[in-house]
């Protein structure tokens, strides 16, 4: 037994082989640069690449979920509006490891859409995604201990539809109008029950006949609790796959739980790992590797959505699901 375990670690990188006490203080270093950047921020708004720019201003607290979760300036997604305020609470994340990503990945991070900004979500897709078959993957329930985490924002019945209109009011000023090209039509087109989660097909039909309409596959997940690792790996493994078959490449994913940092994060931390990395895509990994692939994968999470893999036990997560997958993969 102890023979097999021993070649078993000789046989996997050496990054799954850390204990959670060296773990706890990669993240803890991980929290401390991220605090440095946010200082930064407030010390030099108009200077420093880490400030929150819109997010912060005073008309927006409407648009978010909670108020310490923002938006770097320079990742934030902006609504392409015709007249009014651009923002909403998504950022912009592409990940690409030097010497180990065998192409990037490109998701857009969000939170939970409100009774409020959920029009705003449905046109940010459409706008962001040049091609048909897009991918929303939703990894947290509507309501968690009594409370709401997200809206419910998306037709879940066989042909329902709702509309976001080209006018919308987040409040009562005039900071608060989005004025869009056209009104969105979203329609239930299909809704398939699988173990561990739920797919809709949502049609998005514009209301202007010169742009065409795209289709949506929204994922909804919910087996996984806020601040919390998944109790289960393969569901989650399923699910990412499933994700990449339906979606096209050119188009970005779209992630989000609640505050779309913690579950969110964990979420495209392991997927970029487990479908676009060398060590987990080709027959061999990269021997004499001395860096920290899933380390690398979160500090540039970090730098583009505030507290992305939120907690100690979604990062150590991370390398337990890696070391699973990777045995799986190797067949041992």
């Amino acid at each position: 037994m102890g023979m097999h375990k021993a070649s078993d670690r000789m046989s996997r990188p050496k990054y799954l082989d850390q204990d959670d006490r060296d773990l706890l203080l990669k993240f803890r270093y991980i929290r401390q640069q991220e605090d440095a950047r946010i200082r930064d921020g407030a010390l030099h708004p108009r200077d420093s690449e880490w400030t929150f720019g819109v997010s912060d201003a005073r008309h927006n607290i409407t648009r978010n979920r909670y108020s310490n979760i923002k938006t770097f300036e320079k990742t934030r997604i902006k609504l392409q509006v015709v007249d009014g305020n651009d923002y909403i609470n998504a950022s912009n994340i592409k990940l690409h490891i030097e010497g180990q990503s065998k192409a990037p990945s490109h998701f857009i991070a969000c939170q939970g859409p409100l009774s409020n900004t959920w029009p705003q979500f449905w046109q940010m897709v459409y706008q962001q995604c040049p091609n048909e078959d897009i991918s929303v993957v939703m990894v947290t329930p509507l309501v968690e201990d009594g409370r709401e985490k997200c809206y419910q924002y998306w037709p879940r019945s066989l042909h329902e539809t709702i509309v976001s209109p080209a006018t919308q009011m987040t409040g009562r000023n005039l900071e608060d109008l989005s004025q869009f090209a056209f009104d969105l039509e979203m329609e239930n087109v299909l809704t398939q029950n699988f173990q561990h989660y739920t797919l809709s097909k949502v049609l998005l039909k514009p209301s202007d006949p010169s742009y065409p309409p795209k289709t949506v596959n929204h994922f909804y997940y919910d087996k996984w609790s806020d601040m919390e690792r998944p109790d289960e790996i393969g569901p989650l493994h399923h699910l990412m796959k499933h994700v990449h078959t339906a979606s096209d490449p050119m188009n970005p994913i779209f992630v989000h739980c609640s505050a779309g940092v913690g579950r969110s994060g964990t979420y495209m931390a392991l997927d970029h790992l487990i479908t676009k990395t060398i060590d987990f895509k080709d027959d061999e990994f990269i021997h004499g590797y001395d860096k920290d692939l899933i380390e690398q994968i979160v500090r540039q999470l970090r730098t583009q959505r505030l507290k992305t893999v939120e907690s100690p036990q979604q990062f150590f997560f991370i390398y337990h699901a890696a070391k699973i997958i990777f045995r799986y993969n190797n067949g041992f």
